[in-house]
């Protein structure tokens, strides 16, 4: 019994040593690429500081084996096929969330300044690469590679390990709609790890969801809004029965 519980805090305090590095060379990004955009005045430069930042996190991360990139218990027959659910799910989300922002008649993510901000901070390549690929790549690292597989070694439930991780992952995406769509969302790609063992289809569906967000579907009807709701929602769950089916042990 002690040493279970000797080798249960040392897997929860090395996660959290893993948590902790992650979050600062996360932020050390951000705070280094602003200073070199407003000192040359080149918000490009900071764009491209931050590609450079959030690969070498990765290298960094894979390299020293912190974190695995492997299929986990996708065997190769079925590899292509959970590639497809993958983008499928990713596809139907954007689908369900947006739809359902119009209907409530909920405000978007961000308004005014904030959103012309971002707009300029994810423009052209650097910033196509830093929100489509980059960003979900060290996010699914984190959350999902560092948090929920440290808490799921640590014994921890595997419904309270995935909560976890999908609130540490909502508060970084801020409060409101943000935060409760960044909620399921990581309560979906968080099982779809426990389940599979692997952050591939997470991160397909998040690197899918996120360059879709870019398409507008605004100032649409009522009428087509549900419908698209009504296809999300079948896509969605199809995709979630298909991975429950592959992989129910």
């Amino acid at each position: 019994m002690g040493q279970n519980l000797r080798i249960m805090n040392d897997g929860l305090g090395n996660t959290i040593k893993l948590f902790l590095l992650w979050w600062f060379l996360y932020l050390a990004t951000l705070v280094i690429g602003t200073i070199l955009g407003r000192v040359f005045k080149n918000i490009e430069i900071m764009k491209w500081t931050m590609v450079a930042s959030y690969l070498l996190i990765t290298v960094l991360l894979f390299g020293k084996g912190y974190v695995k990139l492997s299929f986990g218990r996708i065997e190769r027959g079925v590899v292509w096929s959970a590639v497809g659910m993958s983008v499928l799910m990713g596809a139907a989300l954007v689908f369900v969330v947006c739809s359902v922002l119009f209907l409530l008649d909920v405000s978007p993510y961000y308004q005014g300044e904030e959103l012309e901000r971002r707009q300029r901070l994810f423009s052209g390549i650097a910033g196509a690469l830093n929100a489509c690929i980059f960003g979900p790549l060290i996010e699914e690292i984190c959350f999902r590679g560092i948090v929920l597989d440290g808490l799921l070694k640590t014994r921890c439930r595997p419904w309270l390990a995935i909560l976890i991780s999908a609130l540490l992952f909502a508060l970084l995406h801020g409060l409101g709609a943000n935060f409760v769509t960044a909620l399921l969302f990581g309560i979906l790609v968080g099982w779809l790890y426990w389940r599979t063992g692997s952050i591939i289809p997470g991160l397909i569906i998040h690197v899918t969801n996120n360059s879709l967000t870019a398409i507008d579907i605004s100032n649409q009807t009522n009428t087509l809004y549900l419908i698209i709701l009504v296809i999300g929602l079948v896509l969605l769950a199809y995709g979630v029965w298909w991975f429950w089916k592959k992989f129910t042990e």
